[in-house]
C-alpha cells in the first residue's frame, strides 16, 4: 500500500508539474515574440526595487486597508512557501519530515508558519470583507478572484488540519512548537488514533492537490501576477514617465498596431495586471467618462496577445482583418459611467480591439503608472499606438493639423509669428544669451510664456523675482523654439526629433549649462527627454529657483497679499518630476495666504486635462477634465486656485467660466510671490 501510495504520487506530481510547464513555455514563446528591450542594466538598483516595492510591498500600503491584508497574504506565502516543498519532498520520500529534520532550525519555522498561516486566514477575511462590504467602485467582483481566495483559505486549513493530526499521532511534546497545531490537536481530541490517521493523509494529499491546482489555474487567471510580478518589479522602467524612448525614424514600420510591435517587457505587463483598479482612482479620462480606463485598456491587451496565435506574432506578418489592434470611434453616444466594469461595446462594432478615441483620450498624467503597485507602464503603449496612427495613416484628429503646423512653420503651436516672440519683455530689459553669454541661467520662456496672455504675465513674474535676488540670467530671444513636447506626445515623433535637433545645437552654441523654466512640460523635456539626444542641462523650475532664492534670504516677501487658495499641483512638476515642496514654500513665505489643499494633491494630484497634447484637442466624450478638476477645487471653499504651469492656468481659467464661477481666480505662484515684493 505504501508503495502504491508513492507511485500514485510521484505520478500526480509529474503531471501537475509537467502541465504547468507547458503552460509556462506558451506564455514565455509569447513574450519572446515581442521586440527587445534592454532591461538588464543596473541590477542593483533593479534588485533594490524588489526588496522596497516587491518584498516590503511600498507602494501596496498607499491603500492602508488593502495594503495590509495584502502583506498578511503575501508574507505569509513567503514563509509557506518552504512548507509546501517539505510537503513535496514528503510525498516523493516519506522517511522526510520538514521539521525533524531541520532540527532546531525546523522547530522555530514550524512556529513562525503556524503564526502566518493564521495571519493568512486573518488577511482572507480581511480581504473578503472588502469585496462584500466595504468594496471601492474601483474593484471589480470576478470570478477568479473569489476562486483564488478559496484556494488560498483552503490552503491554510488544510495544513493546519494536518499538522492538528500529526501532533496527536506522533508528537504530544511537539505542541509547544505548533501553537496553531497544538489547538487544532485539541479539537481533535476525541478522534480515535485511526482517525487521526486518516484526517492527517486526507488533509495531506488535499492540501497538495489544492497546491497544484493553484500552480497550475494561476497562469490563466489575473492572479499570474504571483509569478510575474517580482520580475516585472526586477524589469521595470528605472525612471518612469520622464521620457518616452526615442524611435527610430529610418525604421520600416513607425509605432503599435500589432501585436508583435509590443516589447516583451511590455508584453510582461500585460499578465502582470491584477486589476486592483488603483491606477482608475484619479485617472482623469476614468472619473469624466472617456473611452481610456487604464485597467481596461491593459486588459484588452492581455487578452489581445492570448487571443493571438504564437504564428502569426512573426515580425514580418501581416495582421489578418480579424485581428486588428486598433479599431475606429466608438459607437455615437455611449459614454462609461463609473459603475460599468465593461466597455459597452465591442471589438466587432468598433472593428478593432482598441478604439482610437480611447487611444487619444490619454493625457499622460502618468497616474496610473504612479498609482500601480507592479510598475505596469501606460503612456508608452499609448503613444506608440499614436506614433503609428499619426506617422503611418496619418490618422489623427483634426485640431492637432493646425497645432503642427504651427511648430513646423513659426516654432509654436499657437501658429503666431516667430518674430514675435520676444514681445513678451518689452520694457523689461530683459538680456538675451547673445548679449549676456556668461548669464548663470539661461530662461527658457517657452510658448505658452512667449504668446498666452496669462503665461506672459507668469514670464514677467520671474524675470522680476530674478532680478530683485540679483540673478545673472538671459533669454534665446527670438532664436528660442517649441520643443515640440506635445507633437511627441500625440505621435509625432518625426517633428520632435527635428525640433531637438535643432534646439540643443542653439543651446550648446551658447554654452548652455543651467536651465529655469515656468513650464513643467518643458522642465520634462529639457531635462529627461534631451540627454537622448546629447543635450544634458540642469534644469529647475521657476518655483524651485524662487524658493531657493527666498531659502538664502536673496528674495524677502514682506507685503501681504490676504488671499484664501488651494494649490493644484501640475502633473508633470508634482507626479512625473517630484516638485511638491517649491511652490508651497513659496506660499507658505508670503504673508497673507492661507492654503487649503484638496484632496487629490501632491503626487496623487489629479490632471487639468491639458497633457498628452490634449491642450490642443476637444473634448468630444463625457465630462470635460478641466470641470471636474474645478469642481474639486470649490470643494475647498477657496476663492483663488494658484498653479505652477501656463496649461493648468488656461484649463482652470476657462472652468470658471464655463460652469459659471466667475467669482474664482486663477493665478501662477510666481505672480502672487510678485505682489509680496517689497
Amino acid at each position: 500500500m505504501k508503495t502504491l501510495e508513492i507511485s500514485l504520487f510521484w505520478l500526480f506530481a509529474l503531471a501537475m508539474a509537467g502541465l504547468f510547464l507547458w503552460t509556462m513555455r506558451r506564455r514565455l514563446s509569447s513574450l519572446k515574440a515581442g521586440l527587445p528591450d534592454n532591461r538588464f542594466n543596473r541590477p542593483w538598483k533593479r534588485l533594490e526595487g524588489v526588496f522596497t516595492l516587491a518584498l516590503a510591498q511600498k507602494h501596496m500600503v498607499r491603500d492602508k486597508y488593502a495594503g495590509f491584508y495584502h502583506i498578511l497574504i503575501f508574507w505569509g506565502f513567503c514563509v509557506l512557501s518552504l512548507r509546501s516543498l517539505g510537503l513535496v519532498v514528503e510525498g516523493l520520500f516519506p522517511a522526510f519530515h520538514l521539521t525533524e529534520t531541520l532540527g532546531a532550525f525546523g522547530y522555530g519555522y514550524q512556529t513562525t508558519k503556524d503564526v502566518f498561516e493564521v495571519l493568512v486566514l486573518v488577511g482572507v477575511g480581511l480581504a473578503t470583507f472588502r469585496r462584500l462590504v466595504a468594496k471601492p467602485w474601483r474593484l471589480k467582483n470576478s470570478w477568479d478572484a473569489w476562486v483564488t481566495l478559496g484556494l488560498i483559505g483552503s490552503l491554510m486549513i488544510t495544513d493546519l488540519l494536518a499538522d492538528g493530526a500529526y501532533v496527536s499521532i506522533n508528537h504530544p511534546a511537539w505542541a509547544a512548537w505548533s501553537p496553531a497545531g497544538s489547538v487544532v490537536a485539541g479539537w481533535l481530541s476525541d478522534l480515535s488514533p485511526m482517525r487521526h490517521l486518516v484526517l492527517y493523509k486526507s488533509m495531506w494529499w488535499l492540501h497538495l492537490a489544492i497546491l497544484y491546482a493553484f500552480a497550475n489555474f494561476l497562469p490563466y487567471s489575473k492572479h499570474f501576477h504571483v509569478f510575474t510580478s517580482l520580475f516585472n518589479i526586477y524589469f521595470r522602467e528605472l525612471e518612469p514617465q520622464k521620457n518616452l524612448k526615442p524611435m527610430d525614424l529610418e525604421a520600416d514600420h513607425f509605432g503599435i498596431n500589432r501585436i508583435q510591435d509590443f516589447t516583451w517587457k511590455q508584453m510582461l505587463d500585460f499578465f502582470t495586471c491584477v486589476e486592483c483598479g488603483r491606477c482608475l482612482e484619479h485617472c482623469p479620462t476614468t472619473l469624466t467618462g472617456k473611452p481610456l480606463r487604464p485597467m481596461n485598456y491593459g486588459n484588452d491587451l492581455r487578452d489581445y496577445l492570448k487571443a493571438t496565435p504564437l504564428e502569426q506574432m512573426s515580425q514580418d506578418k501581416p495582421v489578418p482583418a480579424d485581428r486588428k489592434l486598433i479599431g475606429g470611434p466608438v459607437p455615437e453616444g455611449s459614454v462609461w459611467k463609473l459603475s460599468e466594469e465593461h466597455a459597452p461595446w465591442t471589438k466587432e462594432q468598433l472593428n478593432g480591439w482598441i478604439s482610437q478615441d480611447t487611444i487619444w483620450a490619454c493625457t499622460t498624467c502618468g497616474y496610473c503608472e504612479w498609482a500601480c503597485p507592479l510598475e505596469i507602464s501606460f503612456v508608452d503603449k499609448i503613444v506608440g499606438m499614436r506614433r503609428y496612427l499619426t506617422l503611418e495613416e496619418s490618422d489623427f484628429p483634426t485640431e492637432a493639423q493646425t497645432t503642427f503646423k504651427g511648430m513646423e512653420r513659426q516654432g509654436n503651436p499657437w501658429n503666431m509669428a516667430q518674430a514675435d516672440r520676444a514681445k513678451w519683455a518689452e520694457g523689461l530689459e530683459v538680456p538675451t544669451v547673445a548679449k549676456n553669454p556668461d548669464a548663470e541661467y539661461l530662461f527658457w520662456v517657452g510658448c505658452a510664456g512667449s504668446y498666452d496672455a496669462a503665461g506672459q504675465k507668469v514670464s514677467k513674474s520671474l524675470v522680476k523675482l530674478l532680478k530683485a535676488a540679483d540673478v545673472s540670467f538671459a533669454t534665446l530671444g527670438i532664436e528660442e523654439s517649441c520643443n515640440c513636447e506635445s507633437a511627441r506626445r500625440l505621435g509625432n515623433e518625426y517633428l520632435f526629433q527635428s525640433a531637438t535637433e535643432a534646439n540643443i545645437e542653439i543651446l550648446k552654441g551658447h554654452g548652455v549649462k543651467k536651465i529655469v523654466t515656468n513650464c513643467p512640460h518643458c522642465l520634462n523635456t529639457l531635462k529627461n527627454e534631451y540627454p537622448a539626444f546629447g543635450g544634458n542641462f540642469e534644469v529647475v523650475h521657476g518655483t524651485e529657483l524662487v524658493a531657493k532664492l527666498i531659502s538664502d534670504k536673496r528674495i524677502k516677501l514682506e507685503q501681504a497679499v490676504n488671499v484664501d487658495l488651494t494649490y493644484h499641483d501640475p502633473c508633470y512638476l508634482s507626479r512625473i518630476n517630484g516638485q511638491v515642496e517649491a511652490p508651497r514654500a513659496i506660499l507658505n513665505a508670503i504673508p497673507g495666504v492661507k492654503l487649503t489643499e484638496m484632496e487629490k494633491h501632491g503626487v496623487a494630484t489629479m490632471c487639468c486635462g491639458a497633457g498628452g497634447g490634449r491642450f490642443w484637442l476637444e473634448e468630444h466624450l463625457g465630462k470635460r477634465i478641466n470641470h471636474e478638476r474645478f469642481e474639486q477645487a470649490l470643494v475647498t471653499k477657496a476663492n483663488t486656485i494658484a498653479v505652477g504651469c501656463p496649461f493648468c492656468n488656461v484649463m482652470l481659467s476657462n472652468a470658471t467660466g464655463e460652469t459659471g464661477h466667475e467669482g474664482v481666480a486663477t493665478i501662477d505662484v510666481l505672480e502672487l510671490a510678485v505682489k509680496a515684493l517689497k
